[in-house]
């Protein structure tokens, strides 16, 4: 298949475009992103895959945004015998219109179109090729599968050659055979895992089925046999557990009843305790009410202690406070003192200052002064140097070119002396004679090449060379006007003034990069402009010339600074900390004063609390109280005694045992009898529907339903693992005869890889063709460990090798998108030589963003987009 031209119209972001691509060889298209490159290979599929009015997501997807317009695709296409122009309308106003011109013309619309096409392709390109040779920029490097390519099947069975055991051609008979035999082998199991599938999964399954349902039956029957020997034991069990429940339920009554009387004597027990614990309560009580009178008197003697403490503490701080004010202005005098003497430290240190940098500013001017003054000069020489080289064109080509021409001229003339006649004239009178228009005054000797005419009064004489001393000739003075061209251009008189010209324009470029490097360090990165401007400003900031004052050195001023500042801060610091001093003992002097008076406030309130608390009951009514509340709880405590003593003889806990255990015997009988008449129910409904139903008659039928079903599966299951046998083997068969293949695919592979990875290259390819290591300078790595570059250079490379072997009938495009994204400046070289090494049958589509990755490619076409 060869794609020769292909035009678009409103597909995706593509008004309108037209392609044409060279039928072998390097088609370059390029660029920028988003320019619709990628498109035109989405386009082509479209076209060749999919129906013009399918309402695919795929193909709505072609449609340019916002415009309700179709989305026309037309290709002209070559494959096998046929060549023909392809046309699709999709979105809008579907259409599909083909026309064939070679081997006959022919024209067809709509889906008999498509058809046609579909035939053609399927008669003539190989799918499995076509889809591998391509090479996307979203899209994994790697081959992918070629093993079911029947055009590379051919092309490396021409190449491996015949082997002794070939009968047949694969193409042919053996093809035919093996799709016969997968054929049959897929009626049986699925291709890909071999597990059973079609006809003997469905006869597996029929027959499972059929055997399941006589189980089922048989289960039925057994069932019913069981049910017949194990009603009579559960009719007795059931009337047995019934007797049971009805003694059980006496004897559960019987025990509650005893249960109830012996918990009305517990509840009297319980009564005499609760009046105990009301009893120990009220001691509580009182005890409580003895303890607070106590706590009361102590927490009011404790704050008229803490009072008096406090006093003392508040009369110390007031003492410490007045110390540290008065500390405080000592040092905030001294510090005023400090700041004095600082001011004029400071000011004598902007002085100082402001003299050294008048001393730095003008070394600065003078130093300006001298690069600008030496700029100048090497701007003059740069002059002189740009127009040397401007008045002087000749360069090393021009060398090269005057070299070359002097010495073919030289060898043309001598091959023209060689094989041309020499002719003398010599004038024997007065008379003029002339030579090719010329008057000759002596005699004269030339070669005869070309046409030479002789003239003199009464006679012409034209002396003509042989053919192939004429085409000496014409080369000879072609080659002299190529040399009086050049030296033309070159401006000189001779070719061997052309070099000492080269030499001269080299030497001014020399001049001039040196010239332009001492300049470049002259002005340090600047400009004159930036450095006239530095120079004026430094010039307008010095000060006014004055009388020299004696100044001590920055550093020296600097240093008392320093130390003026530090003494300053420490006299600060001195009476910050003084006056924090005060303003604490001041804050705690508030806080003790606020807690005096909080505190005397606290002790008043006590001290009327007690009073009005004695005023209602006084001490001794308290402890008094809690002597009658101790008698009346031993009291209760003694009539809880009587009441155990009187309960012991009873052992509730025993009788609510003996009850409990009454009450679970009767809840288990009633278990048993529920099962058992539930086992009974499902008994007799056993033998009911095996009295209803006829199920001997039903286990008959089944039993021969399968038996049937099991021959179907013998019968289908003797006929696939037949198939199965002869698919294996001849799958076998066919795999060691394509291991051949491997051979000349891996040669042509390693060819074209020399340039790129180099001679030592070699490579081991698996028989699905897909490439396993490379091997370079005896050291040998997975393919899958290398580089992205080094991958994606091997796919292109592997591509190519397909290429190239298969028959240029048999050919599809290399498309290529966009690779060699990850490819170093040597190796695109390298790349570069091998496509123009594969660019001579096969046909390369390059789609690329970045054309200088294909500028190498000989003889590539190059198309703008």
């Amino acid at each position: 298949m060869r794609l020769h031209r292909l035009r678009l119209k409103d597909f995706r972001g593509i008004a309108e475009r037209e392609v044409e691509f060279a039928a072998s060889g390097v088609t370059v298209v390029e660029g920028a992103n988003e320019a619709g490159k990628s498109s035109m290979i989405e386009a082509l599929d479209l076209l060749l895959q999919t129906q013009a009015s399918s309402k695919s997501a795929a193909v709505k997807a072609v449609q340019p945004a916002g415009r309700d317009v179709g989305s026309e695709v037309l290709a002209e296409i070559s494959c096998g015998a046929w060549r023909f122009e392809y046309f699709k309308r999709f979105n809008k106003r579907a259409e599909t219109a083909l026309t064939i011109t070679e081997p006959r013309r022919e024209q067809l619309t709509g889906r008999e179109a498509h058809e046609r096409v579909e035939q053609i392709l399927g008669q003539s390109m190989d799918d499995s090729l076509y889809k591998a040779l391509r090479l996307m920029q979203s899209g994994a490097p790697d081959l992918g599968q070629l093993t079911d390519s029947s055009a590379l099947a051919k092309a490396l069975d021409r190449a491996a050659g015949p082997t002794p055991d070939d009968d047949t051609d694969e193409d042919g008979d053996s093809g035919a055979l093996i799709a016969a035999v997968g054929k049959e082998y897929r009626r049986y199991y699925t291709e890909k895992s071999g597990k059973p599938a079609a006809e003997l999964a469905a006869a597996r399954t029929a027959a499972a089925a059929a055997r399941a349902d006589v189980d089922e039956r048989l289960a039925l029957l057994r069932n019913a046999e069981q049910a017949t020997a194990q009603l009579p034991e559960v009719e007795r069990a059931f009337r047995q557990a019934t007797d049971d429940e009805v003694h059980a339920t006496v004897e559960a009554a019987n025990r509650s009843q005893r249960v109830a009387e012996a918990e009305k004597v517990a509840a009297v027990v319980d009564q005499a305790l609760e009046r105990a614990q009301r009893q120990a309560i009220a001691v509580k009580v009182a005890e409580r009410d003895v303890h607070d009178r106590a706590a009361a008197e102590e927490r009011l003697a404790e704050h008229e202690r803490q009072q008096t403490a406090d006093q003392a503490v508040l009369d110390d701080l007031r003492e410490a406070a007045d110390a540290a004010e008065t500390r405080a202005q000592a040092a905030d005098a001294q510090a005023a003192a400090l700041r004095t003497e600082l001011t004029a430290a400071q000011a004598e240190l902007v002085a100082a200052q402001r003299a050294e940098r008048a001393g730095t500013d003008r070394a600065r001017i003078a130093a300006i002064e001298a690069a600008l003054t030496e700029a100048a000069d090497l701007a003059g020489q740069r002059t002189r140097f740009v127009d040397a080289i401007a008045g002087n064109p000749v360069t090393d080509t021009h060398v090269t070119a005057a070299t070359r021409l002097d010495r073919e001229i030289v060898a043309a003339a001598a091959r023209v002396e060689a094989v041309a006649a020499t002719v003398e004239v010599t004038p024997t009178g007065e008379a003029d004679v002339l030579v090719d228009g010329r008057p000759v005054t002596g005699t004269a000797e030339f070669s005869a090449v070309g046409e030479t005419v002789v003239q003199a009064p009464g006679v012409r004489v034209v002396v003509r060379g042989a053919a192939d001393t004429q085409l000496l000739a014409e080369r000879l003075a072609d080659l002299r006007a190529q040399a009086a061209a050049l030296v033309v251009e070159c401006g000189v008189e001779r070719l061997d003034e052309i070099a000492a010209r080269a030499h001269d324009r080299a030497a001014a470029q020399r001049g001039l990069r040196e010239t332009e490097a001492a300049r470049a360090r002259v002005l340090a990165g600047s400009t004159e402009a930036a450095l006239a401007a530095e120079r004026d400003r430094l010039v307008a900031g010095l000060p006014e010339e004055a009388p020299a004052l004696r100044m001590r050195p920055v550093p020296d001023v600097q240093a008392a600074v320093t130390e003026l500042h530090g003494r300053l801060a420490g006299a600060e610091q001195q009476v910050t900390a003084e006056r924090a001093t005060g303003s604490n003992a001041a804050a705690r002097i508030e806080v003790l004063t606020a807690g005096l008076d909080r505190a005397a406030a606290g002790a008043r309130q006590q001290r009327a609390a007690l009073l009005e608390k004695r005023a209602q009951h006084s001490d001794e009514a308290l402890r008094g109280a809690l002597v009658s509340a101790q008698d009346a709880h031993a009291a209760a405590l003694a009539a809880v005694d009587e009441a155990r003593a009187a309960a012991e003889h009873l052992d509730l806990p025993g009788l609510q045992n003996a009850a409990a255990e009454a009450q679970q015997r009767l809840d288990r009988i009633a278990g048993d009898v529920a099962r058992l008449r539930d086992q009974r129910t499902q008994l007799r409904t056993v033998l009911e529907m095996c009295r209803t139903e006829n199920r001997l008659d039903d286990l008959a039928q089944a039993e021969a339903t399968a038996k049937a079903a099991e021959n179907e599966l013998a019968r289908i299951t003797e006929r696939a693992e037949g198939a199965r046998l002869l698919y294996t083997s001849l799958q076998r068969t066919r795999s060691e005869s394509r291991s051949r293949y491997v051979a000349p695919f891996t040669r042509r592979l390693e060819e074209l890889a020399a340039p790129v990875f180099g001679d030592s290259v070699r490579f081991e390819v698996r028989e699905d063709f897909t490439v396993a290591t490379r091997t370079l300078d005896g050291v040998t790595v997975p393919v899958d460990a290398l580089s992205g570059g080094a991958r994606e250079q091997l796919g292109l490379i592997a591509r190519l090798a397909c290429a190239l072997i298969v028959d240029e009938n048999d050919g599809v495009p290399v498309i290529l998108d966009d690779t060699l994204g990850y490819t170093d400046p040597e190796r695109l070289a390298s790349m570069a030589q091998v496509l123009g090494a594969a660019a001579g049958s096969a046909q390369i589509i390059v789609l690329t963003c970045t054309p200088a990755r294909y500028a190498d490619v000989d003889e590539a076409t190059v198309v703008a987009v």
